[in-house]
Protein backbone atom coordinates (compact mmCIF):
# COMPACT_ATOMS: atom_id res chain seq x y z
CA UNK A 1 0.00 0.00 0.00
CA UNK A 2 2.74 2.50 0.85
CA UNK A 3 4.62 1.68 -2.68
CA UNK A 4 1.15 2.15 -4.48
CA UNK A 5 0.52 5.07 -2.34
CA UNK A 6 3.48 6.78 -3.05
CA UNK A 7 3.56 5.97 -7.07
CA UNK A 8 0.03 7.25 -7.50
CA UNK A 9 0.75 10.45 -6.01
CA UNK A 10 4.64 10.56 -6.74
CA UNK A 11 4.06 13.70 -9.03
CA UNK A 12 2.92 15.57 -6.27
CA UNK A 13 5.73 14.32 -4.04
CA UNK A 14 8.60 15.15 -6.31
CA UNK A 15 7.18 18.75 -7.60
CA UNK A 16 6.72 19.43 -3.46
CA UNK A 17 10.64 18.25 -2.74
CA UNK A 18 11.53 20.43 -5.54
CA UNK A 19 9.89 23.52 -4.26
CA UNK A 20 11.72 23.09 -1.04
CA UNK A 21 14.99 22.48 -2.65
CA UNK A 22 14.78 25.66 -4.73
CA UNK A 23 13.68 27.35 -1.48
CA UNK A 24 16.67 26.34 0.55
CA UNK A 25 18.98 27.20 -2.55
CA UNK A 26 17.54 31.36 -2.37
CA UNK A 27 17.74 30.70 1.70
CA UNK A 28 21.42 29.86 1.70
CA UNK A 29 22.42 32.32 -1.30
CA UNK A 30 20.49 35.51 0.17
CA UNK A 31 21.44 34.81 3.69
CA UNK A 32 25.60 33.71 2.74
CA UNK A 33 25.23 37.33 1.25
CA UNK A 34 23.64 39.15 3.82
CA UNK A 35 26.44 38.23 6.21
CA UNK A 36 28.70 40.44 4.45
CA UNK A 37 26.68 43.17 2.89
CA UNK A 38 26.41 46.37 4.49
CA UNK A 39 22.60 47.06 3.40
CA UNK A 40 21.05 43.52 4.78
CA UNK A 41 17.73 44.98 4.94
CA UNK A 42 17.48 45.39 1.47
CA UNK A 43 18.60 41.75 1.22
CA UNK A 44 15.46 40.07 3.16
CA UNK A 45 12.94 42.53 1.80
CA UNK A 46 14.63 41.80 -1.76
CA UNK A 47 13.63 37.82 -1.20
CA UNK A 48 10.58 38.43 1.32
CA UNK A 49 8.61 40.21 -1.31
CA UNK A 50 8.57 36.54 -3.45
CA UNK A 51 8.76 34.52 -0.40
CA UNK A 52 5.87 35.99 1.37
CA UNK A 53 3.57 34.28 -1.28
CA UNK A 54 4.49 30.78 0.29
CA UNK A 55 2.13 31.15 2.82
CA UNK A 56 -0.25 30.28 0.51
CA UNK A 57 1.41 26.47 0.07
CA UNK A 58 -1.18 25.32 2.48
CA UNK A 59 -3.96 25.76 0.13
CA UNK A 60 -1.81 24.27 -2.73
CA UNK A 61 -1.31 20.90 -0.44
CA UNK A 62 -5.21 20.70 -0.17
CA UNK A 63 -5.84 21.20 -3.56
CA UNK A 64 -3.20 19.02 -5.12
CA UNK A 65 -2.64 16.34 -2.24
CA UNK A 66 -5.82 16.48 -0.36
CA UNK A 67 -8.51 16.78 -2.69
CA UNK A 68 -8.10 14.10 -5.46
CA UNK A 69 -7.43 11.45 -2.50
CA UNK A 70 -10.49 10.42 -2.07
CA UNK A 71 -12.68 12.09 -4.89
CA UNK A 72 -10.46 10.96 -7.88
CA UNK A 73 -11.04 7.67 -6.74
CA UNK A 74 -14.76 8.11 -6.43
CA UNK A 75 -15.05 9.74 -10.04
CA UNK A 76 -13.12 6.67 -12.07
CA UNK A 77 -15.11 3.97 -9.89
CA UNK A 78 -11.64 2.26 -8.61
CA UNK A 79 -12.99 2.17 -4.84
CA UNK A 80 -15.37 -0.76 -5.94
CA UNK A 81 -12.79 -2.62 -7.42
CA UNK A 82 -9.65 -1.53 -4.32
CA UNK A 83 -12.70 -2.39 -1.66
CA UNK A 84 -13.64 -5.88 -2.98
CA UNK A 85 -10.02 -7.28 -2.97
CA UNK A 86 -8.24 -7.89 0.53
CA UNK A 87 -7.50 -4.68 1.51
CA UNK A 88 -10.09 -2.73 3.59
CA UNK A 89 -11.67 0.61 2.94
CA UNK A 90 -10.35 1.50 6.34
CA UNK A 91 -7.17 0.34 5.79
CA UNK A 92 -7.13 2.00 2.75
CA UNK A 93 -8.11 5.46 3.44
CA UNK A 94 -5.51 4.57 6.67
CA UNK A 95 -2.80 3.98 4.58
CA UNK A 96 -3.02 6.57 2.17
CA UNK A 97 -4.26 9.48 4.25
CA UNK A 98 -1.31 8.99 7.18
CA UNK A 99 1.46 8.16 4.82
CA UNK A 100 1.11 11.37 3.10
CA UNK A 101 -0.09 13.15 5.97
CA UNK A 102 3.17 12.36 7.90
CA UNK A 103 4.77 13.54 4.53
CA UNK A 104 2.75 16.87 4.51
CA UNK A 105 4.01 17.51 8.03
CA UNK A 106 7.80 16.79 7.51
CA UNK A 107 7.70 18.93 4.14
CA UNK A 108 5.82 21.68 6.40
CA UNK A 109 8.35 21.37 9.10
CA UNK A 110 11.39 21.52 6.80
CA UNK A 111 10.36 24.85 5.12
CA UNK A 112 9.61 26.50 9.05
CA UNK A 113 13.00 25.46 9.90
CA UNK A 114 14.72 26.58 6.59
CA UNK A 115 13.01 30.02 7.19
CA UNK A 116 13.50 30.51 10.40
CA UNK A 117 17.37 29.75 9.72
CA UNK A 118 17.28 32.47 6.97
CA UNK A 119 15.45 35.13 9.58
CA UNK A 120 17.95 34.32 11.91
CA UNK A 121 20.93 35.68 10.00
CA UNK A 122 19.30 39.51 9.92
CA UNK A 123 19.63 41.15 13.53
CA UNK A 124 16.37 42.36 14.69
CA UNK A 125 18.29 44.98 17.65
CA UNK A 126 18.31 47.94 14.34
CA UNK A 127 15.73 49.94 13.24
CA UNK A 128 15.78 49.28 9.34
CA UNK A 129 15.54 45.28 9.90
CA UNK A 130 13.17 45.46 13.19
CA UNK A 131 10.32 43.86 10.50
CA UNK A 132 12.16 40.21 10.95
CA UNK A 133 10.78 39.76 13.92
CA UNK A 134 8.77 36.35 13.47
CA UNK A 135 6.29 37.18 16.18
CA UNK A 136 5.55 40.91 14.70
CA UNK A 137 4.90 39.50 11.58
CA UNK A 138 1.58 37.29 10.83
CA UNK A 139 3.16 36.46 7.37
CA UNK A 140 6.58 35.14 9.04
CA UNK A 141 5.32 33.89 12.29
CA UNK A 142 2.96 31.27 9.71
CA UNK A 143 6.16 30.26 7.72
CA UNK A 144 8.99 29.88 10.42
CA UNK A 145 8.60 27.49 13.78
CA UNK A 146 6.63 24.90 13.58
CA UNK A 147 3.42 26.44 12.48
CA UNK A 148 4.30 25.45 8.88
CA UNK A 149 3.74 21.97 9.82
CA UNK A 150 0.51 21.95 11.45
CA UNK A 151 -0.74 24.37 8.20
CA UNK A 152 0.59 22.02 5.63
CA UNK A 153 -1.20 18.89 7.45
CA UNK A 154 -4.63 21.15 7.95
CA UNK A 155 -4.44 21.92 4.57
CA UNK A 156 -4.16 18.30 3.16
CA UNK A 157 -6.37 16.41 5.72
CA UNK A 158 -9.09 19.24 4.65
CA UNK A 159 -8.48 18.34 0.91
CA UNK A 160 -9.04 14.94 2.11
CA UNK A 161 -11.91 15.24 4.28
CA UNK A 162 -13.59 17.60 1.50
CA UNK A 163 -13.30 14.85 -1.09
CA UNK A 164 -14.53 12.36 1.07
CA UNK A 165 -17.90 14.11 1.72
CA UNK A 166 -18.37 15.91 -2.02
CA UNK A 167 -17.12 13.05 -4.16
CA UNK A 168 -16.17 15.30 -6.37
CA UNK A 169 -12.73 16.68 -7.29
CA UNK A 170 -13.24 20.27 -8.51
CA UNK A 171 -15.88 21.18 -5.37
CA UNK A 172 -13.64 19.17 -3.12
CA UNK A 173 -11.17 21.75 -4.49
CA UNK A 174 -13.05 25.17 -4.23
CA UNK A 175 -14.12 23.86 -0.63
CA UNK A 176 -10.59 23.39 0.45
CA UNK A 177 -9.36 27.26 -0.88
CA UNK A 178 -12.26 28.51 0.68
CA UNK A 179 -12.12 27.51 3.83
CA UNK A 180 -7.97 27.33 4.37
CA UNK A 181 -7.99 30.96 3.39
CA UNK A 182 -10.78 31.91 5.67
CA UNK A 183 -9.05 30.02 8.55
CA UNK A 184 -5.89 32.02 7.76
CA UNK A 185 -7.45 35.09 8.03
CA UNK A 186 -9.78 34.35 10.68
CA UNK A 187 -6.18 33.24 12.57
CA UNK A 188 -4.54 36.10 11.92
CA UNK A 189 -7.03 38.17 13.35
CA UNK A 190 -7.45 36.24 16.50
CA UNK A 191 -3.82 35.24 17.46
CA UNK A 192 -2.96 37.54 19.93
CA UNK A 193 -6.24 35.49 21.65
CA UNK A 194 -3.75 32.81 22.21
CA UNK A 195 -2.44 33.83 25.95
CA UNK A 196 -3.82 37.12 28.15
CA UNK A 197 -1.11 39.52 27.65
CA UNK A 198 1.26 40.79 29.96
CA UNK A 199 0.88 44.37 32.03
CA UNK A 200 3.90 46.20 31.93
CA UNK A 201 3.37 49.20 34.30
CA UNK A 202 5.25 52.42 32.75
CA UNK A 203 7.88 54.16 35.26
CA UNK A 204 9.02 50.81 37.30
CA UNK A 205 11.74 50.81 35.02
CA UNK A 206 10.83 47.38 33.39
CA UNK A 207 10.85 48.44 29.58
CA UNK A 208 7.93 47.03 27.22
CA UNK A 209 9.88 44.31 25.20
CA UNK A 210 6.97 42.86 22.43
CA UNK A 211 3.89 43.91 20.96
CA UNK A 212 2.07 46.32 22.38
CA UNK A 213 -2.13 45.73 22.19
CA UNK A 214 -3.40 48.46 24.36
CA UNK A 215 -2.78 51.37 26.38
CA UNK A 216 -4.13 51.63 29.91
CA UNK A 217 -4.66 55.66 30.61
CA UNK A 218 -5.86 57.00 34.25
CA UNK A 219 -8.07 59.72 34.91
CA UNK A 220 -6.39 62.34 33.57
CA UNK A 221 -5.82 60.24 29.92
CA UNK A 222 -2.23 59.77 30.91
CA UNK A 223 -1.27 56.61 30.08
CA UNK A 224 0.08 54.40 32.63
CA UNK A 225 0.20 50.79 31.73
CA UNK A 226 0.75 48.56 28.93
CA UNK A 227 -0.71 45.39 27.69
CA UNK A 228 1.94 43.51 25.80
CA UNK A 229 3.21 40.21 23.95
CA UNK A 230 6.25 39.46 25.33
CA UNK A 231 8.83 38.41 22.01
CA UNK A 232 9.61 35.54 23.99
CA UNK A 233 6.39 34.00 23.78
CA UNK A 234 6.96 32.90 20.14
CA UNK A 235 7.04 29.58 20.69
CA UNK A 236 4.37 29.66 23.47
CA UNK A 237 2.08 30.85 20.62
CA UNK A 238 4.12 28.54 17.57
CA UNK A 239 3.01 25.77 19.54
CA UNK A 240 -0.53 27.08 20.45
CA UNK A 241 -1.42 27.35 16.83
CA UNK A 242 0.23 24.11 15.77
CA UNK A 243 -1.62 22.18 18.65
CA UNK A 244 -5.09 23.63 17.42
CA UNK A 245 -4.34 22.85 13.71
CA UNK A 246 -3.48 19.27 14.40
CA UNK A 247 -6.57 18.81 16.68
CA UNK A 248 -8.33 20.14 13.65
CA UNK A 249 -6.99 18.11 11.35
CA UNK A 250 -7.67 14.55 13.66
CA UNK A 251 -11.65 15.72 13.28
CA UNK A 252 -11.14 16.09 10.02
CA UNK A 253 -9.92 12.45 9.37
CA UNK A 254 -12.17 11.18 11.39
CA UNK A 255 -15.01 13.07 9.51
CA UNK A 256 -13.52 11.42 6.13
CA UNK A 257 -13.43 7.86 8.11
CA UNK A 258 -17.06 8.26 8.43
CA UNK A 259 -18.21 10.04 5.47
CA UNK A 260 -16.45 6.57 2.98
CA UNK A 261 -18.53 4.13 5.77
CA UNK A 262 -21.97 5.61 5.59
CA UNK A 263 -21.67 6.25 1.82
CA UNK A 264 -19.61 3.88 0.15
Amino acid sequence: MFWLTYRQHRMQLLITAGLLVAVGILLLINGNAAADSPDPAKLFSDLYTYLSWLQVVPVAIGVFWGAPLVAAEYERGTTKLVWTQSISRFRWLGVKLGFLAVLATLAGLAFGTMMQRWVDVFPTDRGDTSFTSRFDNPVLFAMTGVAPGAWWLFGFVLGTAAGALVRKTLPAIAVTIAVTVGLMIGVTNLRDLYAEPELVTLGTGKEPTGRVLEMIRDAAGEITALKVLPHDWYWRFQWTEAAILAGVSLLLAVAATFAIRRRS
